[in-house]
């Protein structure tokens, strides 16, 4: 007899025999002995079986044409790397017998699982699909494999002796494939795995933890764009390409939903746009739908139902998964939730969220599916996870959470790389939520970030635009239009436009802003001054313009009298106040201007600290005006004084000749000279490096420090140190602005021009030696001004332009001679010549070989 059948009820301890001959029964007696000779027996029901009717598993061979697969396998796209994975392990002896297929629910694993073992069956190996959602389930499935494999057992065994003589077969054969779908619990599936290991086994889960020792570990992803528009057609074919695309980007590629959408849309005869369009204006109804006869229980709306019952008696887990609907699918930093809860259990409903594949976890973040979040932000009637007050719920913790992450401190060194990890998820919040929805929470976290987004740089001025708007409608709506906090929002906007060269728009609503608050909150109101200030800034490239230098005098006085001389934002306005004097374009204004930088830095280094960052603001501003005030001191600098040539955009005809005469004078070697003593830029290099220290090499004022730095080496002539610090400028500024900012094009286009100085050398050396010998040729001169005396003064600038030809050979050559000196002296030398003796700077290619750049 089989040991499955050998099977035999024990006997109760506590039934005994008190006397000879007696008998004791716990159980129906099937024999009893009461004396030597005596029998007596009791048959209720019997069954006579033959040998061979309930044989043993390990003797029965699999029939052919064993095999239980769904019919959907026939719907594929892509999933190659997977397949081939599969197909690897399966040929390869040694590999793992069992695979846990894992990912979000819809994301297609069942699909691929059917795909993949519709190939392995074979004439006599059993492949066998098993619903696995619980461990009854899987005893079902095993006693159908019985059935299939010995069909006179179903007769004579009960359901679960089946599946008993099912593990049998199973344990006791190779060559069999059996595939556990939906798996929710890998403890359901552990007998069975841990039993049957000589076949091969494939799970799919959405579960992607409690796999250790178990299985290995398969993650599947959704399909590419192109598989997505490929199952979408294979459904409902004809669509617009770019419709069908951008619906299936929409859904996020997410297999179940690309196909539930082209199965509706080839119902109703809809089109992928009308679909889209359905999606934003009725949400709710879009992922319910499906197509007639379709599963209700396998729509969008209801395909993560199942997961968040599962995960119903942790409630802080439901509530992140609602909450994580509001921000951007990618890069959701964690440390937003801990105000949640305590570490733990924060952690806990992460990790519970994870194991479940609604969302995928990483040391410091967080991503979901977009479409599992469209869902978890859509309230669904009767839902008891989804209803309006827990999603309405869900968005406010989103809004306070991203308002606790902002530094308290505006300057905080750490705000450009926090506003970096919020930008996202704010822009994200703002999108999904309209503006009726916004508080004053929502409005403060809108104003920092616009603020850290204009204080940047014009590439990120029309997000702060967009920003600065949405917070002044919530602000006027909530506190009036003439609040504090309106005005200082209206005031902000204005400087963002003009950071955004829209100055027809900036300096009107700037104007009317600063007289908005003189008269609502008077003159010596914080807010009154910033706009003020603000204003200044808008007016000062009108040089010589005296309001913005009595706009300017009146903060510094307000300032130095409300806050303090020392105070920094007094500080910052006395730096705006002495570079106003260097805008007049004068020589006396710029030293000026020097004279005070220089005063107020010691200040302030004094009074804040050297690595204050408004130290460090004014630093940078002394840097930048170090050169112009240099070459203001040299030869060169005093010639263009004197004949009125700088800062002029029409210098008088009469000044001509006299600056011819003095270049002539200077004669080479005060051409080579001419910029007098030049320092090396230790200065620029420690203020580089203290930026880098406060501010972290990732920041926009680091960014701006080397590129003070790269100025600093291209003045002195240090070409090495130029080209590292030209790259490490393209380098930094692509990554943090991205590589279509004008900072990455202009310092990009800086780098290449370095690169063809040699070429650039040839061309001017050729056009100076030409337009020396066109003016040898002219008639004998008759005035001072004639071609002759101009022909007189190319020759030392044309030895001057051949030492600095040697110069570049023995690697001594200073780029500030070829860019700045050259430039000018040739802008002065072609602004003298007639017409005649004037030439292109740039003839015509005669062909592509000939081409110079």
């Amino acid at each position: 007899m089989s040991a499955l059948f050998d099977r035999r009820p024990a006997v109760d301890a506590s039934v005994e025999a008190s006397a000879a001959s007696a008998v004791a029964a716990g159980r129906d007696i099937g024999q009893a002995i009461t004396a030597p000779g005596a029998v007596g027996m009791h048959i209720e029901n019997a069954t006579l079986l033959s040998p061979d009717a309930c044989p043993p598993a390990a003797d029965v061979a699999c029939p052919a044409g064993v095999f239980h697969l769904p019919t959907r396998a026939a719907l594929f796209v892509g999933r190659d790397p997977e397949l081939a994975l599969l197909d690897e392990a399966l040929a390869t002896p040694g590999q793992a017998l069992v695979h846990a297929m894992h990912g979000l629910g819809g994301i297609g694993k069942s699909a691929l699982a059917a795909r993949w073992a519709s190939g392995r069956v074979g004439k006599n190996r059993p492949v066998w699909w098993i619903t696995a959602d619980s461990r009854a389930a899987v005893d079902a499935g095993l006693a159908k494999l019985a059935a299939a494999l010995c069909p006179s057992l179903v007769t004579l065994l009960a359901p679960e002796q089946l599946a008993e003589w099912a593990r049998q077969w199973l344990a006791s054969h190779s060559d069999w494939l059996l595939v556990l779908d939906n798996v929710s619990d890998p403890a359901d599936v552990y007998p069975l795995l841990s039993q049957a290991t000589s076949g091969r086994s494939l799970i799919t889960s959405r579960r992607s933890t409690g796999w250790q020792g178990i299985a290995e570990r398969v993650e599947l992803d959704v399909l590419t764009v192109e598989e997505a528009v490929d199952l979408f057609n294979q459904i409902r074919g004809g669509a617009e390409p770019a419709d069908v695309a951008a619906l299936c980007a929409e859904l996020g590629c997410l297999p179940l939903a690309v196909a539930q959408a082209a199965a509706y849309c080839a119902q109703t005869h809809c089109t992928p746009r009308e679909y889209l369009d359905d999606l934003a204006a009725y949400p709710a109804e879009m992922y319910a739908a499906t197509e007639e006869g379709g599963d209700n229980e396998r729509t969008i709306a209801r395909i993560w139902h199942l997961t968040l019952d599962r995960l119903a008696d942790d409630p802080l887990a439901v509530r992140l998964l609602l909450m994580l609907g509001w921000y951007a699918p990618e890069g959701i930093p964690r440390s937003l939730f801990g105000p949640l809860g305590k570490p733990p259990a924060v952690r806990g409903a992460l990790g519970r969220l994870a194991a479940h594949s609604m969302i995928t976890l990483y040391d410091d973040t967080v991503s979901v599916h977009r479409l599992v979040q469209a869902v978890s932000r859509t309230p669904a009637e009767g839902d008891d996870h989804r209803h309006t007050v827990a999603v309405e719920a869900a968005r406010k913790s989103a809004v306070r959470t991203l308002a606790a992450a902002i530094p308290e401190d505006p300057y905080d060194p750490s705000a450009w790389s926090t506003m970096r990890l919020l930008l996202p998820h704010v822009e994200a919040l703002i999108e999904h939520a309209g503006p009726e929805t916004d508080t004053e929470t929502t409005a403060r976290l809108l104003a920092w970030t616009a603020d850290q987004l204009s204080s940047t740089g014009p590439g990120l001025a029309p997000k702060a635009i967009a920003l600065f708007e949405r917070t002044e409608a919530a602000r006027s709506r909530l506190f009036g239009a003439e609040s504090a906090q309106t005005l200082e929002t209206r005031a902000a906007l204005a400087y963002a436009l003009y950071r955004a060269d829209d100055h027809e728009r900036a300096v009107p609503l700037a104007e009317r802003v600063l007289a908005d608050c003189v008269r609502a909150l008077g003159d010596d109101h914080d807010v009154t001054l910033t706009a003020r200030l603000k204003l200044a800034r808008m007016l000062r490239p009108a040089r010589g313009n005296e309001r913005v230098g009595a706009l300017l005098e009146d903060v510094v006085a307000r300032r130095a009298r409300i806050l303090g001389k020392q105070h920094p934002r007094t500080f910052q306005a006395r730096k705006l106040l002495a570079l106003n004097a260097s805008d007049h374009r004068s020589y006396p204004d710029a030293r000026s201007a020097m004279d005070l930088l220089d005063t107020l830095f010691e200040e302030c280094r004094t009074a804040l600290g050297a690595d204050h960052h408004v130290t460090l603001s004014i630093q940078g501003e002394r840097l930048t005006l170090a050169p112009e005030v240099h070459l203001m001191k040299s030869e060169l600098g005093e010639m263009f004084e004197k004949f009125g040539f700088y800062g002029s955009a029409d210098p008088s005809p009469d000044a001509m000749p006299g600056m011819v005469a003095a270049v002539k004078a200077l004669g080479p070697t005060g051409m080579s000279n001419m910029m007098g003593s030049a320092t090396h830029p230790d200065e620029a290099e420690r203020y580089a490096a203290a930026c880098e220290r406060v501010y972290g090499k990732d920041h926009p004022k680091t960014l701006t420090a080397r590129i003070t730095l790269a100025g600093a080496y291209a003045f002195v002539g240090q070409g090495g140190n130029l080209s590292q610090a030209v790259d490490q400028v393209v380098s930094d500024a692509a990554r943090m602005l991205g590589t279509d900012d004008s900072i990455v094009s202009t310092f990009r286009g800086l780098r290449d021009m370095l690169k063809q100085f040699p070429l650039l050398q040839t061309n001017l050396s050729g056009g100076l030696e030409e337009l020396a010998a066109r003016a040898r040729q002219m008639s004998p001169p008759s005035s001072p001004g004639s071609a002759e005396s101009k022909a007189e003064a190319i020759e030392p600038i044309l030895a001057w332009f051949q030492s600095v030809r040697e110069s570049a050979v023995n690697g001594t050559l200073k780029p500030s001679d070829m860019a700045d000196l050259l430039n000018q002296a040739m802008q002065t030398l072609v602004a003298v010549a007639p017409d005649s003796l004037k030439l292109p700077l740039e003839a015509p290619s005669e062909s592509p070989e000939d081409e110079n750049p």
